[in-house]
């Protein structure tokens, strides 16, 4: 029929740009991610390793507050959006909820900051300053989650990709133009510079091009229509992003908690240096699959009450994820013999500790289809069980120590790893054993 034709060309049109769109962002995200590499590596070539471990220090403080405290706003908005996209419904109630929970999770971690966190930043060069970053710090990653999530629903990655690309630009300037005698406390103050920019243009290009056509009409009947299902889609969320917190929180906590063990012992922020070496390549391995994530999690979210297709969607993203952390390990391997070398000598014992933190983060990459899988229904229950299985196992293998070295943390960090892969695997056949593989075609 000449109408169903038009609509499917269309669609054909629609899918045609958003795989254009989402190719440009992850060309984009994969630059970003080799210029934030160099920039790394300049920064640990330029300074003491004491400025560096502090600095990483508080990333790892300030990101273990943000786990507990976002709400898991990434996934559920994006989810949710998606979801209501698909369904030709009002978007506005999930966008004022998405920043509803974005000011509360902001609040909450300044207060978990100055309460909980403070007396484990005294060893830092200034222990206010300190404070006061990881706190600014924190509530602009809460923003930068909040609007990636939106970005990616609003068929607007291009955005993410650009942040992406302008935050490692300005860390590499940062790198190679700061002071050498630079502290960890003012590299921090560097970074929030460059997320000030990254959130300021995301959120002014959303507010221009996707946001602005979803107001309300004028006069107040509209806003006071959007007020109660804005309420119920925010005790939604909310009740998703309490359990994410359990997912989330626990897993960082357990890598806090080893950072410590090495920070408050004999070697101090010089020997979490070396740790941060490894702890800086699991980060660049699991970035990769994350640049992914909003894509697939786009499509599972569409796929919604189609079993067989949801779950070749995961398979497939499986292959594709596997490919990667075998690639990312061999690149590692190569670049740790390479780069090491040109390195201060302290950092030669880092060598071991990259290799473990890159099959741990192997790990971590291979499990991530199977946690979209459940996640991109708002189940949080089946990660809950994966992930608190691994932090408890972390929690108490670091807990038999006094004080860890960078090798001990980083092969504790990859047991814990592996047993929430082989948790989440299982559970995953657990609920599709059943489920026959259908729809052979091309994906949505």
């Amino acid at each position: 029929m000449p109408g169903s034709s038009r609509l499917q060309i269309a669609r054909d049109q629609i899918a045609t740009r958003l795989r254009q769109k989402n190719s440009i962002y992850l060309a984009l995200s994969l630059i970003a991610r080799v210029l934030n590499a160099a920039g790394m590596f300049v920064a640990i070539k330029r300074f003491a390793p004491a400025t560096f471990g502090e600095m990483s220090y508080l990333t790892a403080t300030a990101v273990s507050t943000v786990a507990f405290c976002a709400f898991g706003i990434e996934l559920s908005i994006n989810a949710q959006l998606t979801r209501k996209l698909r369904e030709s419904a009002v978007l506005a109630p999930t966008i004022v909820a998405g920043c509803a929970l974005a000011l509360a999770g902001t609040i909450l971690a300044c207060l978990v900051i100055c309460v909980v966190f403070a007396s484990q930043l005294r060893l830092s060069s200034s222990p206010g300053l300190a404070v006061l970053s990881v706190c600014i710090y924190s509530s602009f990653m809460i923003s930068t989650s909040l609007l990636t999530a939106m970005s990616f629903a609003l068929d607007a990655s291009i955005n993410v990709g650009i942040s992406y690309m302008m935050t490692s630009l300005i860390f590499v300037g940062f790198a190679v133009f700061a002071n050498a005698a630079t502290s960890g406390v003012d590299l921090m103050f560097f970074l929030i510079c460059a997320q000030v920019i990254a959130v300021s243009y995301m959120a002014v290009a959303l507010l221009r091009r996707h946001v602005r056509p979803l107001r309300q009409p004028a006069g107040g009947a509209g806003y006071r229509l959007l007020l109660p299902e804005a309420w119920m889609e925010t005790k939604t969320l909310f009740v998703y992003g309490a359990k994410q917190i359990l997912v989330v929180s626990a897993l960082t906590f357990a890598q806090w908690l080893i950072q410590r063990k090495i920070v408050f012992g004999a070697g101090g922020a010089s020997e979490n240096a070396i740790y941060s070496i490894g702890n800086q390549i699991f980060n660049m391995m699991t970035f990769i699959p994350l640049i992914i994530t909003p894509i697939i999690i786009t499509k599972l979210a569409a796929a919604q009450g189609d079993m067989a297709l949801r779950r070749r969607i995961c398979l497939r993203s499986l292959r594709l994820f596997t490919a990667i952390s075998v690639c990312a390990c061999a690149a590692v391997f190569v670049g740790l013999r390479v780069g090491i070398p040109f390195l201060p000598p302290r950092y030669s014992a880092a060598v071991e500790t990259g290799l473990i933190a890159s099959i741990a983060a192997a790990f971590q990459i291979i499990k991530s289809p199977f946690s979209l899988f459940f996640l991109s229904e708002l189940k949080a229950s089946r990660e809950i069980a994966s992930a608190t299985a691994g932090a408890a196992f972390m929690i108490l293998a670091t807990l038999f120590f006094t004080q860890l070295d960078p090798n001990q943390g980083t092969t504790i960090r990859l047991l814990g790893c592996a047993l929430q892969a082989v948790i989440l695997a299982a559970l995953f056949l657990l609920e599709t054993r059943r489920q026959p593989i259908a729809h052979q075609g091309a994906l949505p």
